[in-house]
């Protein structure tokens, strides 16, 4: 069955294809609601700007301190929109706004694959996209909302290059990367036409050029500087996975953990699959396989340590993969058989399909069900939130905290903090990049510290000066692990710090 004529792409019956993103819509709703605005702890360090620039504090993390201390800037501006317009918080609008980019880009994906005789490929494409468990841990991410404006300027490209290229170029505030993206769908259009796309092309860049001035001329720089400061930690011990190998070492634990037994089957059959997704479509699918796979060998390549959120397009993409793959097989087995037996090989053919789609999308349909009646927030950041409650509640504004996860803590506790691993704070990373925590912390020692059991701070709250300097005010019980702890502690009146070491 087709929801389109395959001759001109128009739809046949908009109401029966309106059911694929109406039922997208619902369960990315359903999923808002049941994950309530949780997420990453990096991402709350957005939503901080957000919250600042909406509450008429500009846009930086601490008071005063314009650093460009955020990977996603446009995303903030968004935010910082919606939380003027609507009031409601922050992380319940990067949630609803996440889920929202999932539905378009998936809808749009469904247009173009029913134009091309793909409908069926992009509904499981598109059903897989929406509820994986794997992409909605990163919900709060922009990389769903970048891909969104790449895809709505790749659509509309040949009828408003103009407005197309502003939307390309706003990509690039969302996420530096996306100007990656922004030079892909140029080269395609350039494929396309055969022709420079020039309108597109300068509107790109003078929007990605506005946001560089803007940028500059806020920050004092252009580019954020949270990939040198991720470089850093990774540099800093021998235990960062970086590299191409060590990148995706790293990367299985989430595969395994969001697609089960089978994730390797799913890459498999996902990377089988890019080929005949990018060969079906159009504009847009090419746009998605090319974007999605350089992604893949860019960040490995950039030398940073693996983070999940810079594997969600990587996978997205192989989500689709997953059912062009199999569909590819089906469709070049009955092709190839005679017609006296194509009966009994489509038969066969449909059989064959069903298994390699249901061993791997199986357990990960499972595992995202699981995932999200099952749901509870991560114990190490509800305790975050609770210590940020109790920082809000007893210091006062100006006290400043230190720590080396400041998203949740920030974010609620409304207070200064000092980033020990240099994301918000550029002038401890020398101190980052040898490893030396405690001399970080010592170039502007701060009124509270967190100490957590995880241990990351231990070379701070054992060193010999501490106990003398500081006392401990508060301890939170972090029921997720091994019965550690949360504790925190007060600068004692009066007390003095010896000077970072070298």
């Amino acid at each position: 069955m087709e929801f389109f004529s395959h001759r001109d792409g128009r739809w046949t019956n908009p109401f029966r294809l309106a059911v694929a993103p109406l039922t997208w819509l619902l369960l990315a709703t359903a999923a808002v609601v049941r994950l309530r605005g949780w997420t990453v702890d990096d991402f709350y360090i957005t939503y901080r700007y957000a919250e600042n620039l909406a509450g008429g504090g500009g846009f930086v993390y601490n008071p005063g301190e314009r650093v460009f201390g955020l990977s996603d800037p446009g995303l903030g501006l968004v935010l910082a929109l919606l939380r003027c317009i609507t009031r409601a918080p922050v992380e319940w609008l990067a949630a609803a706004l996440f889920g929202a980019s999932l539905v378009g880009c998936a809808t749009l994906l469904l247009r173009e694959g029913a134009g091309t005789g793909r409908s069926w490929e992009t509904i499981l494409g598109g059903s897989f996209l929406v509820t994986s468990s794997f992409l909605w841990s990163n919900q709060g991410a922009a990389a769903p909302l970048t891909l969104l404006a790449l895809l709505a300027a790749a659509w509309i490209a040949d009828r408003r290059p103009w407005l197309a290229g502003l939307l390309a170029g706003f990509a690039v505030w969302l996420r530096p990367d996306a100007a990656v993206g922004a030079a892909l769908l140029l080269l395609l259009l350039l494929l396309d036409r055969q022709r420079l796309p020039w309108r597109t092309g300068i509107a790109t860049a003078a929007m990605i050029a506005l946001g560089l001035l803007l940028a500059w001329g806020w920050f004092g720089t252009p580019l954020p500087g949270t990939l040198h400061a991720k470089i850093e930690m990774a540099q800093a011990t021998s235990e960062a996975a970086v590299g191409a190998e060590g990148f995706w070492r790293r990367g299985v634990l989430p595969l395994e953990r969001h697609f089960g037994p089978a994730w390797l089957l799913f890459v498999a059959l996902g990377v089988a699959g890019l080929w005949p997704f990018a060969q079906s479509m159009r504009r847009l699918g090419r746009l998605t396989v090319l974007y999605g796979s350089t992604l893949a060998v860019l960040y490995p390549w950039l030398g940073v340590p693996f983070f999940s959120w810079y594997a969600f397009l990587p996978v997205a993409v192989l989500l689709y993969g997953l059912p062009f793959g199999v569909f590819g097989v089906v469709r070049a087995v009955a092709s190839s058989t005679p017609a006296t037996w194509r009966p009994w090989t489509a038969a066969a053919a449909a059989v064959l399909a069903a298994g390699l789609l249901v061993l791997p999308a199986g357990p990960a349909l499972r595992t995202s069900l699981r995932t999200y009646q099952g749901f509870a927030p991560p114990p190490r950041l509800v305790v975050y939130r609770q210590a940020a409650q109790w920082l809000r509640e007893s210091s006062r504004p100006q006290d400043s905290v230190a720590y080396v996860e400041i998203g949740v803590l920030g974010y609620y506790s409304r207070r200064p903090l000092e980033d020990l691993l240099g994301l918000v704070n550029p002038r401890v990373l020398p101190f980052v990049s040898r490893n030396d925590l405690a001399g970080g912390f010592l170039t502007k020692p701060t009124d509270y510290v967190i100490f957590h059991s995880r241990g990351r701070m231990a070379p701070i709250v054992k060193a010999p000066w501490f106990p003398g300097a500081y006392e401990e005010v508060a301890r939170f019980k972090d029921r997720g692990f091994r019965g550690g702890s949360l504790v925190i502690y007060h600068r004692r009146p009066g007390a003095t710090l010896p000077p970072p070491a070298g």
